[in-house]
């Protein structure tokens, strides 16, 4: 993640109405957001790489231990436990706590303070709510590209696996699309980023406005593009390509006229997904290097 999408992501987190936490797999903590620092009062350097029993109540760290940490072993989430978090000033505050254990022994840590008894239940039902709309913010940060809402890479090659898997199963084939702007440098220069970056959106809705649901399609690198189209032949992904190609062509995007250049893959027995992507770069530069403009078949 690339230094501004971290500064995006650290925005989000400090706006949360809600304690978040990462811990490493001894349990200390790598992240902390502005509503623990304020619950300790305390700054992100009073706390980072300290170990999360340094916050909580003796019982809480016996229950963390005996209990929270062994049953995730088993389940993957921890939800609406009751613990007591010590402040800096050694203030026992009564926390709700959600938890999440990582593959790497990391784990996710969600929290919010219960001080009032008589409306735990209410905000146990808010809390939940705002944490199943957060976790959906958080979920199109983690799999969407920013700028135009398309797949970003991570997540095109997690959800490439289905397809992949998919196409050996059916015995069938996919076909993968790399798409380039041409000259989209020129188009920086003369109109500005502000323009491009409006250029690449309309570019990302004509491109989703002509596929099937079930097709992805994601931005991969600043005026790149990956479209992955499952259960067809060649033939028609070129066809399809070409369809593309000329209706971007024939249009204005953000009245800017602009062209784009294509590599079609095709899927083949043996093939990763990596693969078939690979040969769908070479055929675009192919493209590129032919003029731009224009459509070229992987051999």
């Amino acid at each position: 993640m690339d230094p501004l999408d971290f500064q995006v992501v650290q925005s989000w987190f400090d706006e949360f109405n809600s304690g978040h936490l990462i811990l490493d797999k001894d349990r200390n903590i790598v992240f902390c957001n502005q509503y623990v620092e304020q619950l300790h009062h305390s700054q992100p350097s009073d706390m980072l790489h300290k170990p999360i029993a340094n916050f909580l109540s003796k019982a809480s760290i016996i229950f963390l231990d005996t209990y929270i940490y062994p049953m995730l072993l088993t389940e993957p989430i921890y939800s609406e436990g009751q613990m007591s978090w010590i402040d800096g000033a050694g203030v026992s505050i009564p926390i709700v706590v959600n938890i999440k254990l990582a593959e790497n022994g990391s784990s996710l840590w969600s929290l919010y303070v219960c001080i009032n008894r008589d409306k735990l239940h209410d905000e146990l039902i808010q809390t939940r709510d705002k944490l199943v709309h957060q976790t959906k913010n958080l979920y199109a940060l983690a799999t969407t590209d920013s700028l135009t809402g398309l797949l970003n890479r991570r997540e095109l090659l997690a959800q490439a696996q289905i397809i992949t898997a998919h196409a050996k199963r059916n015995q069938s084939t996919y076909a993968v699309l790399a798409l380039d702007v041409d000259h989209f440098k020129q188009v920086n220069d003369t109109y500005g980023h502000q323009i491009g970056d409006d250029v690449l959106v309309s570019l990302a809705d004509s491109l989703t406005g002509n596929l099937r649901i079930n097709d992805l399609v994601a931005r991969v690198g600043g005026e790149e593009f990956l479209v992955v189209i499952c259960d067809i032949n060649v033939d028609d992904a070129f066809e399809i390509a070409e369809k593309i190609r000329l209706n971007i062509a024939s249009c204005l995007l953000n009245d800017i006229a602009v062209t784009v250049s294509i590599g079609v893959g095709l899927s083949q027995a043996n093939y990763s997904f990596t693969d078939v992507w690979k040969h769908a770069d070479i055929a675009l530069y192919q493209a590129k290097n032919n003029g731009r403009n224009q459509t070229i078949i992987a051999q």
